[in-house]
């Protein structure tokens, strides 16, 4: 029986195309300032390439392909790419709460423990709070407050340790196979997918990447996580 539900926030929560566009955006400047001009379809179409393979870090790998083997500009490009992305996750600007998750939040807390278990700044955190969705999670922490990140089992077992739930007893659910599903399956727990965003399209690389079940939206939980025993 399945007492606790440990929730990713981009992606099942948070609609965070916003950030993934700026993400594009922001490559596909650098690269042209240091003389290789890429169209947006091209560069998407790679990008949807290295998503599908699962690949960890799928706008990186986009940039490589497209300046290799030239490490050096290589180099430069993602020391502008992670600066800008840092001062992103300041504010998060553009990154809304899906509106299914006003009501399944409350509903999926009158019969489970649940907790955040997101990549996530501390900003996250003020968002939730704001929305008055904050107060139904037993474990209020993300990975910049924790100290951890996904997909590090290490992670998982912090919070399962927190909420004083076994793996056995608990299921993940997230939008991502690699930092999500695989990591919380090695520890025994129940998995289910959300099939938003673009890491809809990641391709389990192996068995133990398969979730147990996919849903379209986190308001198909309620109706769901009965049948994971």
């Amino acid at each position: 029986m399945i007492n606790a539900i440990l929730l990713d926030l981009g992606g099942p929560i948070f609609n965070e195309d916003a950030e993934y566009a700026r993400w594009t955006e922001i490559l596909l400047s650098e690269l042209g300032k240091h003389g290789t001009h890429v169209d947006g379809e091209d560069f998407q179409k790679i990008l949807a390439e290295e998503l599908k393979r699962c690949d960890p870090n799928p706008w990186l790998s986009t940039l490589w392909r497209f300046v290799r083997p030239d490490l050096a500009k290589f180099q430069r490009i993602l020391e502008v790419f992670r600066a800008q992305s840092q001062a992103f996750q300041g504010s998060l600007p553009g990154v809304k709460i899906r509106p299914e998750a006003f009501v399944a939040i409350p509903q999926l807390a009158e019969g489970y423990v649940l907790a955040l278990a997101a990549n996530q700044p501390p900003r996250a955190l003020v968002l939730l709070k704001e929305a008055g969705l904050l107060r139904y999670f037993c474990w209020r922490e993300v990975s910049d407050t924790m100290g951890v990140a996904k997909p590090s089992s290490l992670f998982f077992r912090m919070i399962l340790d927190g909420i004083g739930v076994k793996p056995e007893k608990a299921v993940m659910v997230g939008d991502r196979l690699d930092h999500d599903i695989f990591p919380a399956k090695l520890l025994g727990m129940r998995t289910v997918r959300v099939l938003v965003g673009p890491y809809r399209h990641q391709t389990p690389p192996t068995p133990g990447h398969a979730p147990h079940l996919s849903i379209l939206s986190v308001s198909d939980l309620v109706g769901v996580l009965k049948t994971l025993g």
